[in-house]
């Protein structure tokens, strides 16, 4: 489950299906071969880390998710609403998620040209880290790998934003996904290479009949 404000929704990107967490959905059932994963989009621009959470209980806590990717901080950051109201936010909305056996992946604020001119922008970032480490839960570095891609001249601020150099765009989005996507397979995998160990069948055991109904795909 996506959490987060506009740049989960997907503003600037052509179509819905261009947003991260729907190329994030394609892309794990292309690793993943039989499984079925469902990425819900929670986005909604222009919130707050604090509107997030109280957004928790109704649109998220009743879907039982297996993971939150909550993006948070831009709007936090650029109305500077106080970055320990954030920090309590944050360690809010991890523990009630924890609390119910959710996992969690924070995602880093974007990089934009302007960013560097907003007063304590970094600030955010740098409580975003220090509640991660707090909870052992692991960021998604955003913020860092555009900065790294602009100032290493590998592409320019038109290419990975939209016309309005402050949201991403389908290029980037699709980074993003491609990304995310990394990381939960080097989470996942080894897990699952564990349970096909687990559950594969002695060299003694009985072959199905051929008639035996099979079993449908699992579901994530």
């Amino acid at each position: 489950m996506a959490l987060g404000s506009s740049s989960t929704a997907g503003s600037g990107a052509s179509s819905p299906h261009a947003s991260f967490p729907a190329q994030l959905d394609d892309e794990l059932e292309r690793r993943f071969a039989g499984w079925d994963f469902k990425v819900t989009n929670l986005g909604v621009g222009g919130q707050l880390a604090s509107d997030m959470l109280e957004r928790m209980d109704k649109h998220v806590l009743p879907r039982e998710p297996h993971l939150v990717l909550w993006q948070t901080g831009v709007n936090d950051a650029i109305r500077d609403i106080g970055v320990e109201n954030y920090r309590k936010t944050l360690r809010a909305g991890i523990e009630k998620l924890r609390g119910l056996g959710i996992d969690v992946i924070l995602i880093q604020m974007q990089f934009y040209p302007k960013s560097e001119r907003v007063q304590g922008y970094t600030d955010y970032l740098r409580v975003m880290h220090e509640v991660a480490a707090e909870n052992e839960i692991p960021v998604f570095r955003r913020f860092s790998i555009m900065k790294h891609f602009i100032k290493s001249g590998q592409f320019t601020a038109d290419q990975i934003l939209s016309p309005d150099l402050f949201h991403m765009n389908d290029l980037s989005y699709g980074c993003l996904a491609g990304l995310m996507a990394d990381a939960i397979e080097d989470q996942v995998s080894p897990f699952l290479r564990s349970r096909e160990n687990a559950t594969a069948p002695s060299p003694t055991a009985t072959a199905p009949r051929a008639d035996a109904p099979r079993g449908t795909a699992p579901r994530r």
